[in-house]
């Protein structure tokens, strides 16, 4: 039996998204990560046309479970995955209570958790605002990670939230503000985890790990804690037309590392404040040239399937 389910996203990640180096200590009380990433810089702009090919390919997995892809392929439905996954994300997009463009920060939460994280999905968003609706989740996804302890297998459940606005700090609010949300329903949400994750798995190996997690049982070695996952979206705010070519792109990540710098004991006073202290913390960091008018035109991009492939 594998110690962890199967990947979903897929395609050259790290052609799409530059990794900064976050220098700055953060002093996590439990297990903890802050990573910056920014787009490609074109014209002293970030250009977005990547992310966008690399949104559309995914979105099928992103949207349907692995037993609804492995469905579409069994009966010869596997070029209509895409075009179906527009679909259901079109007819719900217009209920979401964040707003136009919100589901970027999702996708893009789903994505770095699996790949930078290595922690694959259990449900997105999309997932729980549609086959688990019933359940009203404030989760932006749940992903399930896996490290080792001691030798021994230690599993995470990753509840996701995200946000992208204007400012990183008012995106740290509003992350924080769906935590505590989630916090406060944690049994609920793990048992609508309970309650549909086992028909929406792969195969065999995946249910049956599924079930030594979450099916109550005295065995130590298949406990699990709850952590968080968070995709943080911001305008940069640099002129573009103040810098040459050539120096832009330290610019632009100086200003990242600023940006974060100043925030880092904002966001431990955060955890501080709201008693979320023993929960590990996962956060990525991405700028954008606006974000508040970029998430939209991203995601109405994708939507159309207005991308070059």
């Amino acid at each position: 039996m594998s110690d962890n389910l199967s990947k979903t996203v897929h395609g050259d990640f790290d052609a799409v998204f530059c990794e900064v180096t976050q220098s700055s200590p953060v002093s996590w009380i439990t297990q903890g990560e802050l990573r910056l990433f920014h787009l490609n810089i074109r014209n002293n702009k970030f250009n977005p046309e990547e992310m966008k090919k690399l949104l559309y390919r995914n979105i099928g997995d992103y949207v349907f479970s692995r037993a609804k892809i492995e469905y579409f392929k069994v009966n010869g439905d596997a070029y209509a995955i895409v075009s179906q996954a527009l679909r259901v994300l079109r007819k719900n997009g217009g209920a979401d209570i964040k707003g136009t463009g919100s589901e970027l920060g999702e996708l893009l939460l789903y994505s770095f958790l699996e790949e930078k994280l290595k922690a694959p999905k259990l449900m997105s968003r999309v997932e729980l605002s549609t086959d688990a609706k019933q359940y009203a989740s404030s989760c932006d996804g749940i992903h399930l990670l896996t490290s080792g302890v001691s030798g021994v297998p230690y599993h995470q459940v990753v509840f996701g939230a995200s946000s992208i606005v204007g400012d990183l700090t008012y995106a740290i609010d509003a992350a924080f503000e769906s935590i505590v949300e989630i916090e406060k329903n944690e049994d609920k949400e793990l048992h609508m985890v309970d309650n549909v994750i086992f028909d929406r798995l792969l195969n065999d190996d995946e249910v049956e790990l599924a079930k030594q997690i979450f099916i109550p049982s005295p065995n130590p070695m298949v406990n699990y804690n709850i952590s968080y996952g968070i995709f943080l979206g911001y305008t940069i705010g640099l002129d573009p037309n103040r810098y040459s070519i050539a120096e832009f792109p330290g610019i632009v990540e100086e200003k990242m590392q600023e940006d974060i710098r100043r925030n880092i004991d904002y966001i431990l006073q955060k955890i501080r404040d709201n008693n979320l202290n023993l929960h590990s913390f996962y956060f990525y960091v991405l700028p954008f040239n606006d974000g508040e008018t970029d998430k939209k035109d991203i995601m109405e991009a994708v939507l159309k399937g207005d991308v070059d492939l």
